[in-house]
């Protein structure tokens, strides 16, 4: 039987564009110079001299005199909020984000008043560092802190986290709230609204998310915005539609690799595969460094058979470090197809997972090597860790299936197929899967059941030879013997000289339906031709049974003979039908009477 044993993914399941850095964050606010301490210091004159003397630096661009400053304040006031902040600002526009969060902590433990400044601060850091989870709760902080006179910049930050996190509905309550409050001429509104247009799509309100993006278009229209209003209507399967904004973002940005790599995706899903080729390859003209052109460019020579060109894309990703679990996952690919390369094949799957272990796609494909390496205990850890993180991902079910197959357990097989057909109920390789793994364990009525529903979704039944012969046996087995014919002759009629004399056990089983139908000579006709494309026992035994039927006994005594020399168990008389049923031969009861007259 055929199986799914690989699936390549491109790491293209779903195509954001990089945002703007410029608009990441809205972090600090300008040094202040005129806060004063909030309780009586030991020379509030010096202190005051010192914070002057401290801005100035600073706003000259002299950071390091600036601390000096800032740090006599602190040791004859170690509660001032001015010399903290100013501090903590200084270490963070200098990417010393870690220093930055430490001076917020010491700012927190002895200042009393304007605690939210710090809160903000130390969770912009946390933002800096990519650290969303940590930044969250102290944004929360700010806000509590700020009340209504909460700073806009919070509502915003805010809402970038939930988006960063991915959770949509949050972070579109407080990118509302941040419109809500914020200048119409405010220089992030663009950017609010692109980041809502791209919740919106991301919770599949596609259309509202259009009309987001538009709005992000006319308030400033940065390629991106354009980039990802493409992809939305592509998810609306509006792809002309898309092609027209890609082409309307290229009169102002002509030179944006990016868009040209768009408009090829979008050629591709339209089966428009040479024109995707040209965008892709104009693209390439502009930025040969673009390692997502890259790795499509190795996708596209792939396709063409040319694994040279391909495998040199992938690498020219890797040594750009871009896209590089999907580098190393294709290369993996194209190796594992070698079977000299297949060392190569492990090294590069090792290679994906260490730079993107949260993608199970990589461990699907490795359990997919180590299942065709018969190293099935590592490929269920692969497969289960790929179901831990994307437990929609039918195709892991059904490849663990495979290997409880394999090992002869065919009931775990079942309930992973199940799963994996749950799952993609509309799958027609989930459905014929299912269904040999049901005639397999000898139950025919879900046999029936699924190869019906497979041959409902095959795109041309008519020459699925398998799997209507497995649902004829089926029928057969379960007594409809005029729905197994349907089954069998559509099979036969389509079959060359040559198949036919491959395939003399359809044309038995025939003859079979045929004569418990008590229809003898269409029954002798198919038993004929079937002994004459291969007299194996079971193609003897029909005929000798209908040519009784039909009282020629001289014709089945001759057939007997024949069928005693190529089975000897049949010289036991019908103890050999016995002993040929336990070998996995079926008869009914009807046919058994006539054998047991014949043969006793």
């Amino acid at each position: 039987m055929s199986t799914k044993s690989k699936t390549k993914y491109f790491m293209k399941l779903k195509n954001i564009v990089p945002f703007k850095i410029t608009f990441l964050f809205l972090i600090f606010l300008a040094p202040s110079a005129f806060a004063q301490p909030t309780h009586k210091k030991t020379d509030d004159q010096l202190i005051t001299d010192y914070l002057h003397k401290g801005y100035k630096y600073q706003v000259n661009k002299q950071p390091d005199l600036a601390m000096i400053e800032y740090d006599k304040v602190l040791k004859l006031d170690s509660t001032n909020h001015t010399a903290y902040y100013n501090t903590a600002l200084i270490y963070a526009n200098s990417k010393q984000q870690l220093k930055a969060i430490a001076i917020c902590d010491k700012a927190l433990q002895f200042c009393t008043e304007d605690l939210a400044d710090f809160y903000r601060t130390k969770a912009n850091c946390y933002s800096d560092l990519q650290q969303y989870e940590e930044a969250l709760p102290l944004f929360h902080k700010a806000l509590l802190l700020e009340g209504s006179e909460a700073n806009d910049n919070t509502h915003y930050n805010l809402g970038y986290t939930y988006f960063k996190l991915q959770k949509w509905e949050s972070a579109i309550v407080y990118l509302n709230k941040y419109l809500e409050r914020s200048d119409e001429e405010s220089g992030s509104v663009g950017d609010a609204l692109f980041f809502l247009a791209t919740c919106y799509s991301e919770s599949g309100d596609d259309n509202k998310a259009i009309q987001y993006f538009d709005k992000a278009i006319a308030k400033s229209p940065h390629y991106s915005y354009y980039y990802n209003k493409a992809e939305t209507l592509v998810n609306l399967n509006k792809k002309d539609e898309a092609l027209k904004v890609i082409n309307e973002a290229l009169v102002s940005y002509p030179d944006k690799a990016d868009l040209y790599f768009k408009k090829s995706q979008i050629y591709t899903s339209l089966k428009q595969t040479e024109k995707a080729k040209i965008e892709l390859k104009r693209g390439y003209e502009i930025d040969s460094t673009n390692t997502n052109i890259l790795l499509d460019m190795g996708v596209i020579y792939e396709h063409d058979n040319q694994m040279d060109m391909a495998i040199t894309m992938y690498k020219k990703c890797i040594e750009l470090k871009g896209n590089l679990s999907g580098a190393y996952g294709n290369l993996a690919l194209i190796y594992g197809d070698i079977e000299l390369k297949r060392d190569s094949a492990l090294y590069y799957f090792q290679k994906a997972l260490s730079v993107d272990n949260k993608n199970p796609i990589n461990y699907y494909n490795m359990g997919n090597y180590y299942r065709e390496e018969k190293k099935y205990d590592l490929a269920l850890e692969m497969y289960a860790k790929a179901i831990e993180l994307k437990p929609l991902l039918a195709a892991a079910y059904t490849n663990t299936a495979i290997i409880y197959e394999d090992k002869k357990d065919l009931k775990k097989a079942i309930d992973l197929a199940l799963k994996a057909l749950d799952i993609e109920p509309d799958d027609y390789y989930a459905n014929s899967y299912l269904a040999s793994l049901y005639f397999d364990s000898t139950d025919y009525e879900n046999t029936i059941l699924y190869t019906t529903k497979a041959l409902r979704l095959s795109a041309n039944p008519n020459i699925d030879h398998l799997l209507l012969y497995k649902r004829g046996v089926s029928r057969q087995i379960v007594g409809d013997y005029k729905n197994a014919l349907h089954d069998y002759l559509d099979i036969v009629k389509r079959y060359s000289d040559d198949e036919k004399k491959d395939h003399a056990d359809v044309y038995s089983n025939i003859g079979y339906c045929y004569m418990e139908d008590d229809q003898l000579q269409a029954s002798l006709k198919y038993f004929q031709e079937a002994v004459n494309y291969k007299p194996d026992i079971d193609q003897l035994i029909g005929l000798f049974t209908v040519q009784y039927l039909l009282n020629d006994k001289v014709g089945s005594n001759k057939t007997v003979s024949k069928a005693k020399k190529v089975e000897p168990k049949l010289k036991q008389g019908y103890k050999g039908i016995e002993q040929l049923e336990k070998d996995g031969y079926f008869y009914t009861k009807k046919h058994k009477e006539i054998l047991k007259q014949i043969l006793n």
